[in-house]
């Protein structure tokens, strides 16, 4: 009973391992970033810029900019430029379009 009881549980654990790893959340291949347009237009000037870990949108904002702008505007000008992007959840390593007011 005991024997057929481990046969059992090492299935299990082979058959969960396989379909983690076949369906896992990493990607197959690596993305490369590839160059952008040679001239790209948008209402707001802006910089494209790689997030890092612990980027957010003021802090990368502050980083590129002399003044602050209003966190309002910031964000509307964001939303603008990157519109199907939650500025709340950025993902590093991905490049994104960040207003300039300089």
């Amino acid at each position: 009973m005991k024997k057929k009881f481990f046969i059992i549980v090492f299935l299990i654990a082979c058959w969960t391992s396989y379909a983690d790893l076949t369906s896992g959340s990493l990607p197959s291949e690596p993305k490369t970033v590839t160059s952008a347009p040679a001239v790209e237009r948008a209402a707001v000037p802006f910089q494209r810029v790689l997030v890092k870990p612990g980027d957010t949108l003021l802090s990368i904002t502050e980083r590129i900019n002399k003044t602050e702008p209003p966190i309002e505007r910031m964000i509307k000008d964001f939303t603008v430029l990157n519109p199907s992007v939650d500025p709340n959840h950025l993902q590093i390593g991905k490049t994104y379009a960040f207003p300039v007011y300089d």
